[in-house]
């Protein structure tokens, strides 16, 4: 690796910039506590709930506060304070308090660790009012918005694919141009074409980037655009871009009961942005993860997948064109 991953830039300037942001977290380097003091680089037991309880106090009389819970599944275990306590004192307070708490968390990919540690939550997490919740889908991503968490006056959650830090992560496909924090609620149209849109939220970004060269072969132009947000969902401008083609497929790891895309797909069908026929949701199985690799590669949909999905939702001169 020729460099220092984005994301931890993003952290390091944070904590030189901002004296009153403390971290925690189950494990914590001592180089790291002997650089930023004891008092900021806290390291504690495994309890999530009490980690967020306490974070979220501390956030209340002034704190910034980041928590590191490793994997979302452990999040589970601290809804009390982030789902009933974080996310609702700006509300009950008409404004006089917020709590300017970020929380990140592992999703899933490439590690095959079972099903007690691999969760994708983000449909769940963005029914929590008060509460944004970011799934980055790039290195540059990653910390675009965990630079945007780290400013933000109320609850965020980051979650984030373990695949984002393998190896070969500079190697990955990259649709931000830069690490600069990102806008929440603000997709981004990674490219734009004529035929069909593509979209895709955290490890499914790198999906429809694929999907839409291996299109291109068939002479299809896709557009590709990456929510980076499940909540806020920025649907006025998914509608906008939609429209401009006229045929979708929304590809989510999720699965489809209550899902991100299957909500956003009714309010593109609600919006008028295409007919249901050139609509198609794609969606993850709906059963835990499983360790082995070879059972794992079903769970989620392909970039394969995705170009049958779109060729599809083609009208009829356009698909003949594609497989001419």
């Amino acid at each position: 690796m020729s460099r220092q991953h984005p994301a931890n830039d993003v952290l390091l300037a944070a904590l030189e910039e901002q004296p009153a942001l403390t971290m925690l977290c189950t494990h914590l380097p001592a180089t790291v506590i002997e650089r930023y003091g004891s008092d900021r680089m806290v390291q504690l037991p495994i309890a999530e709930n009490a980690m967020v309880g306490m974070a979220t106090g501390m956030a209340l009389v002034g704190r910034r506060v980041l928590v590191n819970v490793a994997r979302a599944a452990f999040l589970f275990s601290a809804f009390d304070p982030l789902v009933n306590q974080a996310t609702k004192w700006r509300y009950m307070s008409d404004g006089q308090f917020c709590v300017p708490l970020t929380i990140r968390a592992l999703t899933r990919g490439g590690e095959h660790l079972g099903a007690q540690h691999e969760h994708v939550p983000h449909a769940m997490l963005s029914q929590v009012p008060g509460l944004v919740v970011a799934v980055p889908g790039s290195p540059n991503s990653v910390a675009g918005l965990l630079g945007a968490a780290l400013r933000h006056p109320d609850p965020v959650v980051v979650l984030e694919s373990p695949r984002l830090y393998a190896p070969d992560w500079e190697s990955l496909p990259e649709p931000e141009p830069t690490a600069e924090p990102l806008p929440f609620g603000v997709l981004n149209r990674v490219t734009s074409g004529r035929d069909v849109t593509l979209v895709g939220i955290g490890n499914t970004v790198a999906t429809v980037m694929a999907a839409a060269k291996a299109l291109a072969v068939h002479g299809t132009d896709a557009t590709v655009v990456d929510l980076r947000t499940a909540a806020p969902l920025d649907l006025e401008r998914l509608v906008e871009v939609v429209s401009a083609t006229g045929a979708a497929v929304l590809v989510d790891e999720a699965p489809a009961s209550c899902s991100l895309m299957h909500t956003a797909g009714y309010g593109l069908l609600a919006a008028g942005a295409l007919d249901a026929e050139r609509l198609r949701v794609l969606s993850g199985a709906a059963c835990p993860a499983p360790v082995s690799p070879h059972l794992q590669a079903g769970l989620t949909p392909t970039a394969d997948d995705v170009v049958r999905a779109a060729l599809s939702v083609l009208p009829a001169p356009a698909f003949a064109k594609g497989t001419a």
